[in-house]
């Protein structure tokens, strides 16, 4: 009874040590950081949502961002074009639509086996329509974990 006792002791302290190290931020984001004609920091004072256009559904990626300077936006993992919708409502209720299409190549990234498979990316082309976007500069095209470093300079048209 003893030995038996000691075998599964021992299972569940093996089983309980684990080295694995999942990074704790492992979401794959974009950032977008707003420029003004002078390459200047800007500061959006509209609402900006953004949604992920797909076939069958919309998902809204962000929720009325206000006095923004910098975004992030999850890429998706298998697509090999991401397609946004960037809504802006100013103080009138005035809205202007603006579409952005990514197109980019998705790499597998494998920690371990216990953290689940993650998909790095790197974008290929920037397209978009110029209602309120005056241009998008791609600046780094490799995205991965590093969330701080910018992916994309927006210019915005003024607003008089």
């Amino acid at each position: 009874m003893k030995k038996i006792l000691l075998f599964f002791s021992m299972v569940l302290i093996v089983s309980a040590c684990s080295t694995v190290d999942c990074p704790l931020n492992n979401r794959v984001m974009a950032r977008y950081a707003l420029k003004k004609a002078d390459g200047t920091a800007d500061t959006l004072t509209d609402s900006l949502y953004v949604r992920g256009i797909r076939m069958d559904d919309d998902t809204l990626l962000l929720n009325s961002g206000i006095n923004l300077a910098a975004f992030d936006i999850a890429m998706s993992d298998s697509r090999k074009e991401d397609v946004l919708g960037f809504t802006f409502i100013n103080d009138d209720k005035e809205i202007t639509r603006d579409t952005v299409w990514i197109a980019k190549e998705n790499y597998p990234h494998l920690e371990s086996v216990d953290c689940g498979p993650k998909f790095f990316h790197t974008v290929t082309e920037v397209r978009y329509t110029r209602n309120r976007i005056d241009r998008i500069e791609l600046i780094k095209k490799n995205v991965a974990y590093e969330s701080t470093e910018e992916n994309f300079h927006i210019y915005l048209f003024p607003v008089y």
